[in-house]
C-alpha cells in the first residue's frame, strides 16, 4: 500500500493513498481522474510516491536555545 502525489510545477496538487506500490497503476489512476490522454497528462503533471520526512535522530535540548530573560511590561 502506497501514498502517491500528483505534482504540477513542483507543487503538490493531490495526494492519495492507493492499495498499490506500482507506479504505472498510480499514474493511470491520476490520468483517468483528470480525464486526459497520456501525452498531455505527462506534459502537465508528475506522479511520484510520497516519502514521509524522517524525524531528526538524536537528543534535542530545546530549552537550552530559549532565552531565560522574561519580557518587560
Amino acid at each position: 500500500m502506497g501514498t502517491w502525489q500528483l505534482l504540477c510545477n513542483n507543487e503538490v496538487v493531490d495526494t492519495v493513498n492507493l492499495k498499490t506500490d506500482v507506479y504505472e497503476e498510480a499514474h493511470t489512476y491520476f490520468r483517468l481522474r483528470k480525464n486526459l490522454d497520456n501525452e498531455y497528462f505527462n506534459r502537465l503533471f508528475i506522479v511520484k510516491e510520497y516519502v514521509r520526512p524522517q524525524k531528526p535522530i538524536g537528543k534535542v535540548d530545546w530549552w537550552k536555545d530559549e532565552s531565560t530573560k522574561l519580557d518587560d511590561f
